[in-house]
């Protein structure tokens, strides 16, 4: 046991991850530097597409920044002009907006907006600015048990800048506006910037451990744990006023019958239960250490304890545990209602090493006794992700992995215990988290929103850039990949929106960043597409970035005979010589060596068009690669 009664010295990043967390930073450079183009362009709708693209990925692949005021005020300088904001916190329609990117009917995110909005004895409205899925029916009910309806603003094709102004809408018609928007969600980050009168808006941070796009549209900062706060401050440029908590609401799960489950899944009858209920990647080896070997800690000093991990992806670490503790270990990944698994509990463990949210708290209200490891209380990064929601206040975690397993065994070996530590844990969770205190905290929240005037992206300073730490000790948790992703894959949420222009300048960017020309290397077939190569040697022309290497056309001698008679003949027909041309080479194979993009070109129409919008976007221009390369200078790359 000495050997693993002290606490860990602190987290340990993953080794490839400083690399990655800089390739990621260039990357999202490039995607910053494309807003401000559109924005300097004044296509606002290019801002907001290009905005959700950057804090998409910044949200997934982190960047070393946790807000970006200088994206925000692309986004808001677009919508707003020379107009002004301003807050009427004096409305009593009685009404309140809610607005969620996207509502799923699996994860805290979405259940956590309709219990807000069941403690609410206004009308409660719900906005969706992005739903890419089924609309969860529960959240509709939940919506018209108030009096309310539900607007889907992707069921009209229209962009974002339309969305942003029908959002703006809505919220003519609501006293307050809640927030709990997805971290790229440039729609309603627009739609609370645009020009005029408005009610106070309240931002709900769910995701408060992780980047996202907003602090410009949150009136009031509404944290769910006291942790937040001082990474709010210093990593998001949050003034400290504009901050307050509030108890995430919680509804007791219904009642499910967990003892066929377990009979299923080969738990042994006299087995004392523990379960976990939460995402992967807060149960994956970050910084050196993650869920399993916790639990494996626990299996070796609980003999009589299995453990049942609901949202763990099987994997290696699980399978060589599942042999070493045969028939007490279960990964049984993502379900669609945890109710059973809660059902056949004992114990609650919560994960590690980033806790819970929701799940912890609904396994206190049906009277588990919670068990928890915060096992680097020293780091206030660390802490954001172990820090506990208010009403496990009382909750003592273990700060070792050994102190952990011992009060699981103590529980498993005590059910007076359990019974009691369930309790006393359940009343205190009711307390914060429902009922006549936690409304009264919704009210206080509200009034305060009310009392602030409109925030101004222009009066918040600068978001942090030295918190590469953070940034790394992240990407260790959520991105353990050992390679910086293409940002071409992270734009899912844009959908259609991503058209031809907008993977074009990306494209610009991506090769502009590698190498200041383009070696374009034709198809063989070019000197049988007239068309098709008089438009490349076109393009050549007006492009001095631009080379054209042409290999010897097919049947041609070693004089290249044929291949110089076509050339000269369809850069006749443009007006030129060979001797006052683009850069355009005859060669049997492209190898210079000085150039580090090449494309090898298909003689098509549509490949042309591509080409074609990739030399003329504006990111290919030399001040725009010689900005968005600022940060990398900075790097040291």
């Amino acid at each position: 046991m000495a050997r693993n009664a002290k606490a860990p010295a602190g987290p340990r990043p993953l080794p490839h991850a400083a690399r990655v967390l800089a390739d990621n930073r260039r990357h999202y450079e490039l995607l910053v530097e494309m807003a401000r183009q559109h924005a300097e362009q004044g296509d606002v709708e290019r801002v907001l597409r290009t905005a959700m693209a950057a804090a998409n990925y910044a949200w997934l692949a982190p960047v070393g920044l946790l807000s970006d005021l200088r994206l925000e005020r692309s986004v808001v300088h677009a919508v707003r002009g020379s107009g002004r904001v301003a807050v009427d916190g004096t409305r009593s329609g009685n009404r309140v907006l809610h607005v969620l990117t996207e509502a799923y009917s699996v994860g805290g995110h979405t259940r956590l907006a309709w219990r807000w909005m069941s403690r609410d004895e206004r009308t409660s409205d719900v906005v969706l600015t992005n739903q890419l899925g089924p609309v969860p029916q529960e959240l509709v009910a939940s919506v018209r048990a108030t009096g309310g309806d539900v607007f889907d603003l992707r069921t009209t094709p229209t962009g974002l800048l339309q969305r942003a102004r029908a959002l703006r809408a809505h919220m003519d018609r609501a006293d307050v506006v809640v927030l709990h928007v997805h971290p790229y969600d440039s729609v309603a980050l627009a739609a609370v910037n645009l020009p005029g009168v408005r009610p106070p808006v309240v931002y709900e941070n769910h995701a408060d451990a992780a980047f996202w796009l907003g602090v410009a549209a949150a009136d009031l900062l509404c944290d769910w744990r006291p942790e937040a706060q001082s990474v709010d401050v210093r990593l998001r440029g949050v003034p400290e006023p504009r901050i307050a908590v509030l108890p995430m609401p919680v509804d007791e799960l219904p009642s499910a019958e967990g003892g066929a489950l377990r009979h299923q899944l080969g738990i042994a009858p006299d087995a004392v239960v523990a379960v976990t209920v939460s995402a992967d990647w807060k149960m994956a080896a970050s910084w050196g250490r993650g869920m399993h070997h916790l639990v494996d800690r626990i299996l070796r000093w609980a003999p009589q304890v299995s453990v049942v991990l609901v949202g763990a992806t099987p994997s290696a670490d699980w399978s060589q545990l599942s042999r070493r503790y045969p028939g007490r270990v279960f990964p049984v990944g993502r379900v669609p209602d945890p109710s059973p698994y809660f059902d056949m509990a004992d114990i609650y463990l919560d994960s590690y090493p980033t806790r819970a949210g929701t799940s912890v708290l609904e396994a206190a209200l049906l009277g588990l006794p919670v068990v928890a490891l915060a096992d680097d209380t020293e780091s206030e990064l660390v802490r954001l992700h172990q820090g506990a929601a208010p009403g496990l206040a009382g909750v003592h975690p273990a700060t070792t992995a050994d102190q952990c397993a011992v009060a699981v065994r103590r529980l498993a070996s005590d059910s007076e215990r359990r019974r009691r530590d369930g309790e006393a844990v359940r009343a205190a969770v009711l307390a914060a988290h429902d009922g006549p205190g936690w409304r009264a905290e919704l009210e206080t929240i509200y009034a305060r929103a009310r009392a602030l005037p409109a925030v101004d992206v222009d009066q918040l300073g600068d978001s942090s850039t030295d918190d590469e730490e953070y940034g790394v000790l992240l990407l260790s948790s959520t991105s353990p990949a050992e390679a910086s992703p293409d940002p071409r894959s992270m734009v899912g949420p844009l959908a259609d929106l991503f058209d031809s222009t907008m993977e074009c300048d990306l494209l610009a960017s991506l090769m502009r960043r590698l190498s200041p020309s383009l070696l374009v290397r034709a198809a063989s077939s070019w000197a049988d597409q007239p068309d098709s190569t008089t438009r490349l040697l076109a393009l050549a022309a007006a492009h001095p970035q631009l080379t054209v290497s042409l290999p010897l056309a097919a049947h041609d001698d070693g004089a290249g005979t044929r291949s110089i008679a076509v050339l000269t003949t369809l850069l006749a027909d443009l007006g030129q010589t060979p001797d006052d041309c683009g850069d355009i080479r005859l060669e049997p194979d492209a190898t210079d060596g000085s150039r580090s993009v090449r494309w090898d070109l298909v003689m098509t129409d549509q490949e042309l068009d591509r080409l074609e919008g990739v030399v003329c976007s504006p990111m290919w221009r030399e001040d725009v690669a010689v900005v968005a390369g600022r940060h990398q200078e900075r790097l040291g790359a």
